[in-house]
């Protein structure tokens, strides 16, 4: 009888903790069943892709999904192209231009670094459930370095936090206080022939939305892909215009991606994300070259730009150990892994800049890559290990 109510009592515990954790985390377990096909694609070749060799043999096997560029400053014909020219989606890598433009603004005189910004004007381009913990992190970040006074932050401090955080809320805030002229000036000034400027992701991801366009990712690629880009992007501006006003429709996109995110699967997220801005890891890496020898725009947009990507010297110790000077934008974000640095290397005092993608990666591969940061210790290693280096001239060539 002992033993029967020890057993009853014991089972009965067991499912009120069980109880408690799933109602506690019911949405992370319905999206984890609403994925469950998502969660296994590319599963096969996540446990042959355990160390960077293997990642340069994935990369030799399947070049649909990679595009590189990196360049030696010291040796120019050492540079390493793959898959340069095909158009790649940026995700929050496309921040890099928002950290020009405002760096222009900021040398013309024409936006002032010292100008306070309310925090609260920046969350409220902040979506629901989509990377809202990013916008927390980059909070708190800049709280713990004492960037916030009563809650509001500078201009260039924003900017600086911009660059290591890439919260999507604070990149659209500096996206709509940027001169419209600013982008077609920068666009000039860099003779963009193959990269799109950023959008607001506020809008963005509303666009991708099946649940707020209430149509396949199918129908919503196939409206927009052939569609001329500046309806494209007044639509998208448009969408992130309303969001931030006091309306009734910010309120229905609130209730509904309070509760369904996006309603896109995993995989229709990464496949919807085809209509972000693209550029090529070939024109990057002209861009990059231009930065690194302060001829992007000038010498003193250049330098400002690259102090603001410096912030891995700082933040990360390993990096101060392994470079001379290094600095990087990454982006991780669903199916999409990419960045772009310049670095020294504190071993041979070789400086390189690089353009990375992996993009419209299977989602399984996604996850173990994008856990691992496996994407940024790739960027690093290219520029500081010879048995990489040598082996990414090998798949290059």
């Amino acid at each position: 009888m002992r033993i029967l109510k020890f057993i009853s009592v014991f089972l009965l515990t067991a499912l009120v903790i069980f109880g408690l954790v799933l109602g506690l985390n019911w949405k992370a377990f319905q999206t984890f069943l609403d994925n469950r096909e998502s969660m296994m694609e590319g599963s096969e070749l996540v446990e042959n892709t355990s160390s960077l060799a293997n990642l340069a043999d994935f990369i030799e096997m399947y070049p649909r999904y990679v595009s590189v560029a990196s360049k030696r400053m010291d040796q120019p014909d050492s540079t390493m192209l793959y898959q340069e020219d095909v158009p790649r989606v940026m995700g929050t890598s496309a921040n890099f231009f928002i950290l020009l433009a405002g760096a222009m603004e900021l040398d013309a005189g024409s936006m002032s670094g010292d100008e306070m910004i309310p925090w609260d004007d920046i969350s409220r381009y902040q979506l629901p459930d989509v990377e809202e913990s990013v916008h927390s992190q980059s909070f708190n970040f800049a709280a713990e370095r004492g960037w916030l006074r009563d809650e509001e932050i500078t201009v260039s401090k924003a900017l600086r936090l911009l660059a290591e955080y890439n919260s999507l809320a604070l990149a659209d805030y500096l996206w709509w206080k940027i001169n419209p002229g600013t982008w077609n000036e920068l666009r000039q000034e860099l003779d963009l022939e193959q990269t799109d400027l950023p959008l607001p992701y506020s809008g963005l991801y509303q666009a991708i939305s099946t649940g707020l366009q209430q149509q396949s990712v199918e129908k919503i690629t196939a409206r927009w892909q052939d569609a001329e880009s500046d309806e494209w992007r007044d639509y998208v501006a448009g969408l992130s215009r309303e969001y931030r006003s006091e309306s009734e429709e910010r309120e229905q996109v609130r209730e509904y991606m309070s509760s369904e995110r996006l309603g896109n699967t995993f995989m229709e997220e990464r496949d919807a994300m085809i209509l972000f801005p693209k550029t090529t890891a070939g024109e990057m890496l002209n861009i990059l070259e231009d930065l690194w020898n302060d001829e992007a725009v000038n010498e003193v947009v250049s330098g400002r730009v690259k102090d603001w990507m410096r912030w891995p010297m700082e933040s990360q110790p390993r990096t101060s150990q392994d470079f001379d000077d290094y600095g990087a934008i990454y982006d991780s974000r669903m199916g999409l892994l990419n960045g772009f640095d310049f670095g020294t290397s504190a071993y041979t005092g070789n400086t390189a800049v690089q353009a990375v993608f992996f993009d419209r990666l299977p989602i399984a591969f996604w996850f173990h890559m994008s856990a691992n940061h496996m994407h940024q210790d790739f960027q690093q290693r290219l520029i500081i290990d010879p048995a990489v280096i040598e082996r990414m001239q090998e798949i290059a060539e």
